[in-house]
């Protein structure tokens, strides 16, 4: 048996479904198990574009060209592959293939595997890395950066009434600049900081009416609130401040996205789930979560690429935006032993659910 042949045999006998695509994104072989999981044939889709294939979106096949040109392996968790009759939810791993004389990949292969609690830890594991690796970076960087802003900043104003009048707006504008580069290292020291003090019982409705006031007056004027809360809900474990900044980051990014649309809404949701729990990072045991919070809004949702990057820093599907809204939601939940997920399975706009613990 040639290598090629006890390669192909081991594919064949993978029970996850696997495909094999070349540098165009011409099919060049499905597995047995693949051929289950879409209902075709290797015979059927074998020299096909992938975009031709079910389930293979243009987000999906551009994810595959960037893998195999730039040879880099990457892996999708919990994606929606839309089937004719149904869609699933998979985890989609792309791994480039070189050949013994080339260097660059040649091939990519993808395996989808049916996407579990497993899948979910993992993913909430890296974007728990990913947060501390950005605290390390937003702690060096207020640090070196703070005290020459100070400066720079004194020095325009003393400019100021040294030079002639024409020339005094740019001072104004070193000052406006300066002032603004503050503002932005004040929400990326956020990542430096842990948890300000032991967790106390907190009332979540109060709290969440607190942010819809301070929301009203400012960045969500144009926006309509309905409040379908759970009267009868006990108070959560949690951290006050942090919980009102997290809620004005999620409230603020579903105005944002909805600042264009008529009649505007958000709808925020709390309810009790028996038996939820979650495996954190910093805990041995799964945690029970039982209370849950929905902010929904009525906006055109996020694009579907972006849902495994969407907590990670400086990453935006706005086009003025910083990237650091929904990053600082995902610091602070893993601070507070919260989880925050967006609801994927919503119809329309952008539905995040976040889930607390009970005092």
């Amino acid at each position: 048996m040639t290598d090629s042949d006890l390669a192909l045999s081991c594919l064949n006998a993978m029970p996850s479904a696997i495909l094999v695509v070349n540098e165009t994104l011409e099919v060049l072989y499905v597995n047995p198990a693949a051929e289950n999981y879409f209902a075709f044939s290797n015979q059927q889709v074998g020299g096909k574009a992938l975009s031709s294939l079910p389930g293979f979106d243009a987000d999906l096949c551009a994810l595959c060209a960037r893998a195999i040109a730039e040879a880099s392996g990457m892996s999708l968790f919990e994606r929606n592959v839309l089937l004719p009759q149904n869609h699933r939810v998979a985890t989609i791993h792309l791994t480039p293939m070189f050949s013994a004389k080339e260097k660059r990949a040649q091939q990519l292969l993808i395996t989808l595997e049916k996407a579990d609690g497993i899948d979910r830890v993992a993913a909430s594991e890296w974007k728990q890395e990913a947060t501390r690796t950005a605290g390390v970076m937003a702690a060096m960087l207020a640090h070196e950066v703070k005290n020459p802003l100070s400066g720079i900043r004194g020095a325009a104003q003393l400019l100021r009434d040294e030079v002639t009048p024409e020339h005094q707006p740019l001072t104004d504008l070193i000052c406006m600049e300066v002032d603004r580069v503050r503002d932005l290292l004040a929400q990326v020291e956020v990542f430096a900081g842990g948890v300000p003090g032991q967790l106390a019982p907190v009332n979540i409705h109060e709290v969440l009416q607190y942010v819809i006031s301070i929301a009203k007056t400012g960045f969500a004027a144009h926006v309509t609130f309905r409040e379908l809360y759970d009267p009868s809900l006990p108070l959560v474990l949690s951290h006050r401040d942090l919980l009102v900044q997290l809620f004005l980051n999620l409230i603020k990014n579903s105005a944002e996205a909805i600042a264009d649309v008529s009649g505007a809404s958000i709808n925020l949701t709390t309810a009790y789930r028996s038996g939820t729990r979650y495996k954190l990072g910093k805990y041995e045991e799964r945690m029970s979560l039982p209370i849950m919070v929905s902010i929904e809004d009525n906006g055109a949702g996020i694009p579907e690429a972006m849902h495994s990057q969407l907590f990670e820093p400086f990453v935006s599907s706005k086009e003025q935006g910083r990237g650091l809204g929904l990053a600082i939601v995902a610091k602070i939940a893993s601070d507070l032993g919260t989880v925050v997920e967006l609801d994927k399975d919503t119809s329309a706009g952008a539905k995040f659910n976040i889930s607390l613990p009970c005092a």
